[in-house]
């Protein structure tokens, strides 16, 4: 391989690589749906957090669309959730993958821009790499669109490059190399205290978290780390095809960097999908080598020497092989017709059986035929001694006698998943299609610049199409250093019956320190980031302070039965951290004090809200 092909490799995406992301994205796109169900009434509805008559007249943009402020019920609103859900299952089996990674992506929109106040920069990351995955062929391999075509034809190079890769290289680049320039501080770049600090803020601690406080010299070595690889592992990503042939072991070096990195912050730290989606999204930089070793490894074991046959006449089990053999076989299996020899059609007909023969000669049939595939599938073989235990093939016979008896009623269920055909590609599109991937590559190229205020770049059209595509991002977590303090919420309140409380602990001394509760209060990272946002602007407080008046008194969650929540302050207290490993001085950051009934603010202050 020359040095020309070598850098072209460089700057492709193997179409494997794509595949294990589609997979691994959808079930990303699943677990943040089900990460957001707990709180599906408390943010996403109008008896939640920000109701959509407040978001609209207090909060809305011109480019904050969203389907979720069609209504404001919890039924809708879950009804959104499970399509959601659906978009990410199909995105798993690669099933209409265009069009439900485009499904995917405008339900993370949407269900983003129903909350501004509880998103992250692991929302920023999710939402722009499944709009650049809209332009990826992702179904090459792995996927139900794959299996059912007959005249698949399989590309020339095991890879693709297109503007849109470019892109995808562009926008990872960006995420590290950004967040770089942003830590421009000392904390990060000599005194190398920044995980130190990081690891102080109670809100995010995790147990491992806490406990690796007691290794200051370590933290330092991270946050040197961090900001190297920040530096360095972007910069090798991009320009690896300068090592020529080699540039695939600097891939791979600098995808275990990373993946180091982010597998540390899961340990040590509670920030929700971030750093998963983060695992996932490089994956998709595993080059063509990888999975020719692997695939090779397979084959000189003896994994494809494998002929299924099936029955012609029933569409059902054709497409069955052929799904089976495209998500668990090597691609080289043999699919044939029981009708191609007379002995095997013989055969299927006397045991009524799909037909397998290994490279002896053996023929299988029925359950065991089924562990025979798994015996060469390099996915499924590990299952084999559970499986082959005589109860579990019992069952399994049983199981596939009923199934080939009902072959009619099995086709009938499965004539949706119909069979395909390669479209030819129309010569005026695919420009296009790299025209519009070299307009999106400009795009995050000069919204990113903005973001660096000293380098005082100014592009208002690219800022207004990034907007509108929601391609929007801020790279400065932990920029330019991290919060110097913790900071926790105690509010405390008054019932309708005198009685006094403090809502987040349910303790009835509102007068004790909440510090350290406080963290075991919150529930998870969006109310994580919520509370940061509070802690910054006394607006928020106000939003916060209408919904626990829902709550209380709508929605009936209470702490004491038989009650009205009447009036309460929000407070929100601040402590540095420092580096001597001691803490300052207690202060007051924020206080908003909330009236739940008019009557009562009148009452106390003689004058209305």
């Amino acid at each position: 391989m020359n040095f020309v092909e070598s850098f072209k490799k460089s700057l492709a995406l193997d179409y494997r690589s794509l595949a294990l992301y589609r997979c691994l994205m959808g079930l990303i796109v699943m677990a943040d749906v089900v990460y957001r169900l707990p709180d599906l009434v408390n943010f996403y509805t109008d008896v939640g957090l920000v109701p959509r008559t407040i978001f609209m007249s207090e909060m809305g943009m011109p480019w904050s669309l969203s389907f979720h402020f069609a209504n404001g019920s919890k039924e809708f609103a879950l009804a959104m959730f499970i399509i959601h859900f659906i978009f990410g299952l199909m995105l798993f089996f690669g099933y209409k993958t265009r069009w439900a990674m485009i499904g995917a992506y405008l339900m993370t929109v949407s269900v983003h821009n129903r909350n501004w106040l509880v998103n992250n920069g692991g929302d920023d990351i999710l939402r722009a790499i499944l709009f650049i995955s809209i332009f990826l062929p992702l179904n090459k391999y792995f996927s139900l669109d794959s299996a059912l075509k007959r005249d698949k034809v399989e590309p020339e190079k095991s890879y693709h490059l297109s503007t849109f890769t470019l892109t995808f290289f562009l926008q990872v680049f960006c995420i590290y190399y950004v967040s770089y320039i942003l830590k421009n501080h000392e904390i990060w770049r000599s005194e190398y205290t920044a995980v130190w600090f990081a690891s102080r803020l109670d809100i995010f601690a995790s147990p491992m978290g806490i406990w690796f406080r007691n290794f200051p010299n370590f933290q330092k070595f991270i946050t040197w780390f961090t900001i190297w690889l920040e530096f360095a592992g972007p910069l090798l990503l991009v320009f690896a095809g300068i090592f020529g042939r080699f540039y695939w072991l600097v891939r791979l070096f600098v995808i275990a960097g990373f993946w180091a990195l982010h597998g540390g912050i899961i340990m040590t730290m509670l920030i929700g999908v971030l750093p998963y989606t983060c695992l996932v999204m490089w994956l998709i930089f595993l080059p063509s080598e990888f999975w020719d070793w692997i695939v090779g490894r397979f084959r000189n074991r003896g994994y494809g020497n494998l002929s299924i046959y099936f029955d012609g006449d029933c569409r059902f089990c054709e497409k069955g092989v052929r799904i089976l053999r495209e998500f668990f076989l090597l691609p080289e299996v043999g699919l044939l017709q029981t009708s191609t020899k007379k002995d095997i059609h013989e055969s299927m007909l006397k045991e009524n059986s799909w037909v397998v023969v290994n490279a002896k000669g053996d023929k299988f049939f029925h359950f065991p035929a089924f562990l025979e595939v798994m015996r060469h599938s390099p996915i499924l073989k590990s299952f084999v001694p559970v499986c082959g235990t005589n109860i579990v093939t019992a069952f399994g016979n049983s199981i596939y006698k009923w199934v080939a008896s009902h072959r009619q009623l099995m086709s009938r269920y499965s004539q949706y998943l119909e069979f395909q055909t390669d479209k030819k590609p129309i010569g005026w599109l695919t420009w296009l299609f790299q025209g519009a991937g070299a307009f999106f590559f400009l795009t995050i190229l000069f919204w990113n610049l903005t973001t660096v205020k000293r380098w005082d770049v100014r592009a208002p059209f690219w800022q207004d199409v990034t907007r509108w595509v929601h391609l929007y991002q801020e790279w400065n977590m932990f920029a330019p250093f991290p919060k110097m303090d913790n900071i926790w919420l105690e509010i405390p309140a008054t019932l309708s019956d005198g009685t006094q409380i403090e809502l987040l602990s349910g303790s009835r001394d509102i007068y004790k320190v909440k510090k350290d509760v406080f963290p075991g209060n919150v529930p998870n990272e969006h109310w994580r980031k919520f509370y940061l946002n509070v802690s910054e602007r006394a607006d928020y407080a106000r939003y916060y302070g209408g919904y626990l008046c829902r709550e209380w008194n709508e929605r009936k969650i209470r702490r004491v039965p038989e009650t009205t929540l009447r009036k309460f302050e929000i407070i929100v207290y601040s402590q540095p951290n420092l580096i001597d490993g001691g803490e300052g001085a207690i202060s007051r950051k924020l206080s908003w004090k909330h009236w739940c009934f008019d009557s009562d603010y009148e009452q106390e202050n003689g004058k209305r809200k």
